[in-house]
């Protein structure tokens, strides 16, 4: 069944959860024949804001299905916007429910949804408290974009580099792995470099190897193609358990072996052993990152692994039938 969708992303292309939970799909739906239209955030510019609420309606009126990635509304908005169109997929990735300025927004849509998408299953969760229509469908990439390098990943350079990449590495995901990168650089020295491909260089005081590369949109994959180890710290709170563990599938996609915090998604996206590591204590990050810097081969092995893994589960090509389906659903609601 042909359907037409108009989408709602939270962000422009160049924030990852926009970019990934929706554009990155418009291609596949346009090409199995679905009429897709899109409105753009807003975000702070004033004009945009006011010229935003008559295109929403109009787009309610006129789509088989709105796809609301993570934006609310305010309640008497929703309450027009689902007499126009009952047929609301809401699509959500981060547990913005934590922010209490939001959550009774957040639940309001939930409620309101024909059907909600969630990208984990803490989102999951949490998301049937408020409905029994959810769907689990994990971020993913683009395979055929992100791919492991053609030949050495630094031609003429024997250090191992140790990759994290993300919009800012001082958000305290860093904070309890300093001792781990004090141990790194007093066991291999200058062997071994921390890249961080980021918005902002990582701001701590180490003497381990620190090499800062500015994330563009263009240039983002081909840094990553460098990274030996990708690694994801992440302290186990409420938060991060409702992310949804787009960084190690960059790594993994691009055939770089990964060490994580089992928190969250990173739990059903690592396979422990087999396609990278599950770290908690310094001294497991410590023994993981050493076995895998140590292991060339063990190396090669997980990230051929664990490139097998993402093409399977946390590919376009793996989840776009599974999205046709959701919004299909969406749609006779």
């Amino acid at each position: 069944m042909e359907t037409s969708i108009g989408f709602l992303p939270l962000y422009r292309i160049e924030y990852p959860s926009s970019r990934y939970r929706v554009f990155q799909f418009l291609p596949g739906l346009k090409g199995q024949g679905h009429k897709c239209s899109l409105i753009e955030a807003p975000q702070r510019n004033l004009v945009r804001r006011l010229a935003y609420v008559p295109r929403l309606l109009y787009m309610a009126l006129t789509h088989d299905v709105l796809f609301v990635q993570k934006r609310t509304f305010p309640l008497p908005v929703l309450a027009i916007l689902k007499r126009l169109n009952p047929r609301i997929v809401f699509d959500l990735d981060d547990a913005i429910y934590l922010q209490a300025s939001r959550k009774p927004l957040v639940d309001a849509m939930l409620r309101a949804s024909a059907l909600i998408i969630a990208g984990n299953e803490s989102l999951v969760a949490y998301s049937r408290q408020f409905n029994d229509r959810v769907k689990l469908i994990p971020t993913v990439v683009d395979t055929d974009l992100y791919q492991p390098p053609s030949g050495a990943r630094h031609p003429g350079d024997d250090r191992v580099v140790i990759g994290w990449i993300g919009s800012d590495p001082n958000c305290g995901e860093f904070v309890a792995m300093q001792p781990v990168l004090e141990w790194l650089h007093d066991r291999y020295g200058d062997h071994v470099t921390m890249r961080i491909v980021s918005g902002r260089p990582l701001e701590i005081k180490t003497e381990i190897n620190l090499e800062f590369v500015h994330w563009t949109l263009a240039g983002s994959r081909a840094e990553l193609q460098k990274v030996d180890i990708g690694i994801m710290p992440l302290e186990d709170t409420e938060w991060n358990r409702g992310k949804c563990g787009l960084k190690l599938i960059e790594y993994m996609a691009v055939a770089a072996a990964v060490v994580a915090s089992p928190v969250g998604a990173n739990r059903q996206i690592v396979a422990d052993g087999e396609t990278g590591f599950l770290a908690v204590t310094a001294e497991e990050w410590e023994s993981r990152l050493a076995r895998l810097i140590d292991d060339q081969s063990l190396r090669l092995q997980m990230g051929r692994l664990g490139r097998k893994r993402v093409e399977q589960y946390y590919s376009v090509e793996a989840v776009l039938p599974l999205l046709i389906d959701a919004l299909q659903i969406g749609a006779v609601n």
